[in-house]
């Protein structure tokens, strides 16, 4: 058996605790919230899948945040993807046998200790350690406060999952030390103009794309919804993904909202722009339109409908409004 030395903190959402975990595992302690803002986390895909239940879905979280928390101008992170499975397991184990945490992502789907009956691909956990013998993985998984097992088998099937709308090729990468940063004000200031502009020019991913567009083709979309054959699962799964899963409500904007509040702390051009307060208007409007798409599920009432889609314009602008806003006023 093999276990890295491992204070475990458990949190919100996958990706920021993984993040805020393994920075910590090398003597670093930023927020969750910190963790996600410098990250860049803010998205929106849209998905319309061929083969799965529900057959459309939204994602409210940008692409590549945790490698993106890393980057400097010095290295670059990304996803390294393998299509060989004895090959990732083998690297795996190498890094862990290094004293390096892997960050990965599942399918939650394979992942027992979840029991979902639904497939979730792109969740990230960080593998922490193993046993050959009970052929077993020690995995950090965001709001467990004990270590989880996976069995070696479920851990395969969970990396390579194929499941829409993000198939996986044992998705990993690895960060072999971390210090603080040095200029956090520049830091902070930089990954809040980089996520506006990803998220105004897009965002390419296995995924899809992730874009304020994407937003907009939703809305435009969104009648539509209303003759699927899984129309109210549909509508249901959206709610969840906005208000429930994982993201502390308002789909991951009011865990924005709170980075932009320590932005705000840090930073005198954050500050006199008022930041946070635009986006905790921004987050209410997306708790809003979450339990108008619960409503919808269950009574399919068009008042509701008519309401959502007025709900969803305007957020379109407020979002627009604010990603506009941070491009023109911070880009140099």
């Amino acid at each position: 058996m093999h276990i890295l030395d491992w204070d475990n903190i458990v949190g919100t959402h996958c990706g920021s605790v993984a993040i805020r975990n393994v920075i910590n595992y090398f003597g670093v302690n930023y927020e969750e919230e910190v963790c996600f803002g410098l990250g860049c986390g803010l998205g929106f895909f849209y998905s319309k899948l061929t083969n799965s239940k529900p057959s459309e879905v939204i994602h409210l979280r940008a692409p590549n945040m945790e490698p993106n928390f890393f980057s400097t101008e010095k290295k670059s992170y990304s996803w390294q993807l393998e299509s060989n499975p004895k090959l990732a397991h083998k690297k795996l184990i190498e890094m862990i046998k290094l004293g390096f945490p892997v960050f990965l992502q599942t399918d939650l789907y394979y992942l027992k200790y979840y029991d979902s009956k639904i497939h979730f691909p792109g969740h990230v956990l960080v593998c922490i350690g193993f046993d050959e013998k009970k052929k077993i993985f020690f995995v950090s998984d965001t709001n467990f406060n004990e270590i989880q097992t996976v069995a070696f088998f479920d851990m395969d099937q969970a990396r390579s999952s194929k499941a829409e709308p993000y198939p996986l090729s044992y998705n990993w990468f690895v960060v072999k030390e971390f210090y603080p940063f040095k200029n956090m004000n520049r830091k902070i200031e930089d990954s809040i103009v980089m996520n506006s502009q990803n998220y105004i020019k897009g965002q390419v991913s296995e995924r899809g794309i992730s874009s304020i567009f994407s937003f907009l083709e939703w809305i435009e979309n969104l009648e539509s919804w209303l003759q699927l054959e899984d129309s109210r699962l549909v509508f249901r799964f959206a709610y969840q993904i906005v208000a429930k899963r994982g993201n502390m409500g308002g789909g991951f904007r009011y865990i924005y909202a709170e980075f932009l509040k320590f932005a705000e702390k840090n930073s005198e051009k954050i500050y006199k722009m008022r930041l946070s307060h635009h986006m905790l208007h921004i987050a209410k409007s997306w708790e809003k339109g979450a339990h108008l798409m619960k409503d919808i599920s269950v009574k399919q009432n068009k008042q509701d409908f008519i309401e959502l889609k007025k709900t969803l314009i305007k957020l379109y602008s407020l979002e627009y409004e604010y990603h506009t806003n941070v491009l023109d006023t911070l880009r140099n």
